[in-house]
């Protein structure tokens, strides 16, 4: 009998995932009824990531002088970097004065990953979380090229703040937007922007899933396999307080329509307890990779896809050398890679954020590192 339920458990959702297919295109239909199969990548490689250089200390520290310069008191946290043309594009968060409250989004640019330079804030927050200001922090996630478009996208998280009259916690986020803003200038040169809002992907609606709680939708990186565009996604509850699943939607275009996996696929199996922020690239084997926020001192997590779809479960690694360890330890010193860049020499290049120590106050630094294949 139970293997009966288990069978008719993964036909429905095989048969849900056929017909949220329908509104692609042809060519984008195999690439997601293909998920169906619900197996996990097999790593053919023997071989683990690991730390081959630690950049010495922050490469974007208190003392930069465009920190200096932009009065931002608390450092950086969450975005993504893009490489073009040998030169490494930054979206990234500051917080300019409280540490994950006060936010504006932010672009840098760099020609070798360790020397940045500030261009221009894209996005303010309205400062003061509250029930009704629906936009009291932003958290840009996602930067991709649109080629329909023939602009740049970024993604970016909103949030409110928690009702008390509601019964919800205050100082809380609840209820995340996904919003999709174009650049301006066409082409890719129209990377600094400005950029224009166009409206909201994804929210709280009659698609959302159980686990997804009161925080989600939280995160959201869009990456390209096959024809087709995924995201992942994250979700959290605050009471009572729960883990932070995530989740994968895809769509035929960038712009959307958004379509959530159904619940069965979705959580994706990669953490049991934490997962922020994940970035993928396709390597040139034609595997796929993510980097992402987890647990541990001084690690970040990863995993591999063979498809773009189906993960392998969670690898962490370090990546701060022991000689040079900048960061504190403890699960959320170390926060988030924003990239993971593969170079001609096959070595990846991770930029991330950390928490320093900087004169008895909280720093969030931007550090760098190498990753190669190790035995």
């Amino acid at each position: 009998m139970e293997k009966q339920k288990t069978f008719w458990k993964i036909n429905f959702i095989s048969l849900a995932i056929i017909l949220s297919s329908i509104i692609m295109k042809k060519e984008d239909v195999l690439a997601v009824t293909l998920s169906h199969h619900f197996s996990s990548p097999q790593d053919t490689s023997s071989n683990r990531l690991g730390l081959l250089e630690a950049y010495q200390d922050p490469v974007i520290g208190p003392s930069h002088p465009d920190v200096i310069a932009s009065d931002n008191q608390s450092g950086f946290e969450t975005g993504q970097v893009v490489k073009i043309d040998g030169k490494y594009h930054m979206f990234v968060n500051e917080m300019f004065e409280r540490p994950h409250r006060d936010m504006r989004i932010a672009y840098w640019t760099s020609e070798d990953a360790i020397h940045w330079s500030r261009r221009v804030t894209i996005k303010e927050s309205i400062p003061g979380r509250s029930p009704s200001n629906p936009l009291s922090e932003v958290w840009v996630t996602g930067v991709e090229f649109n080629e329909e478009e023939n602009a740049w996208n970024i993604f970016y998280v909103a949030y409110r703040g928690g009702d008390e009259a509601k019964g919800e916690l205050k100082g809380y986020d609840y209820e995340g937007k996904i919003w999709r803003a174009k650049s301006v200038i066409p082409g890719k040169g129209g990377i600094a922007g400005p950029y224009a809002d166009m409206g909201i992907i994804m929210q709280q609606d009659e698609n959302s899933q159980q686990w997804e709680g009161e925080q989600a939708v939280a995160t959201f990186n869009p990456y390209k396999a096959g024809n087709t565009w995924y995201a992942f996604y994250d979700g959290h509850n605050h009471t009572p307080r729960g883990p932070w699943p995530t989740g994968l939607a895809f769509a035929s275009k960038l712009s959307g329509p958004w379509t959530r996996m159904p619940e069965g696929f979705n959580p994706v199996p990669i953490v049991d307890e934490f997962m922020e922020n994940p970035q993928v690239t396709k390597m040139g084997n034609g595997r796929f990779l993510t980097v992402f926020d987890t647990f541990g001192d001084q690690e970040i997590g990863y995993s591999i896809s063979e498809d773009g779809i189906h993960w392998g479960p969670e690898i962490r690694l370090k990546v701060q050398s022991e000689d040079n360890i900048w960061a504190e330890d403890g699960d959320h010193a170390m926060r988030t890679p924003l990239c993971i860049i593969e170079e001609e020499d096959g070595t990846f290049t991770v930029i991330y954020t950390a928490m320093s120590i900087v004169d008895g106050q909280k720093f969030y630094a931007v550090g760098k590192c190498t990753l190669g294949w190790k035995p």
